[in-house]
């Protein structure tokens, strides 16, 4: 081989160990959320509003195309069991899934750095419900934080009214993981 030959077949052979790098470091740089999550009551918000929910399970399931969440609440009172699984694509196209109910959710998620923000467009009763979860692993990967923001859209505003509402839910991993 010549020396110019040689430089770039170098320089091609470093460029594609640096692709490889690179991807596998951005892979590698994503939270597991994977799991049975138990939210604690005690740091919730959503567990001391005023009309608080019961025991919640997140049961997250992840691969490098989706984030699948299957939400379960237990109503305090009379202890029946509600659920709802929503498939998130990690793409920027949102996608149509089913909830179990006549409304239709459209779910989509991005990871920034270790932090998966997941949202949400669904219609109940005629106005639009968008939420925004900001979720992260502390470094022990034994809890997930929700940082939420729900909108409604109704179509009109008055004044001092608000049409947004933020919230920080904390879960607990589940042992046997």
């Amino acid at each position: 081989m010549t020396r110019s030959t040689n430089f770039i077949w170098s320089a091609g052979r470093l460029a594609g160990a640096t692709v490889l790098f690179c991807c596998g470091a951005a892979a590698q740089n994503r939270s597991d959320l994977a799991g049975v999550w138990e939210m604690d009551a005690t740091r919730s918000e959503s567990a001391h509003q005023v009309v608080p929910i019961g025991p919640v399970t997140m049961i997250i399931k992840q691969t490098d195309s989706a984030v699948t969440i299957e939400t379960q609440r237990r109503d305090a009172k009379t202890h029946a069991v509600s659920s709802e699984t929503i498939r998130y694509p990690l793409t920027d196209a949102a996608a149509a899934d089913g909830n179990g109910t006549a409304s239709e959710v459209k779910a989509n998620a991005r990871w920034n750095g270790q932090e998966l923000i997941a949202e949400t467009v669904r219609n109940v009763k005629g106005s639009t419900i968008t939420t925004r979860h900001v979720m992260s692993v502390d470094p022990n990967g034994k809890e997930l934080t929700i940082h939420k923001t729900l909108t409604v859209q109704h179509g009109y505003q008055f004044e001092g009214a608000r049409n947004t509402g933020n919230g920080t839910d904390v879960f607990v991993r589940r042992k046997g993981r």
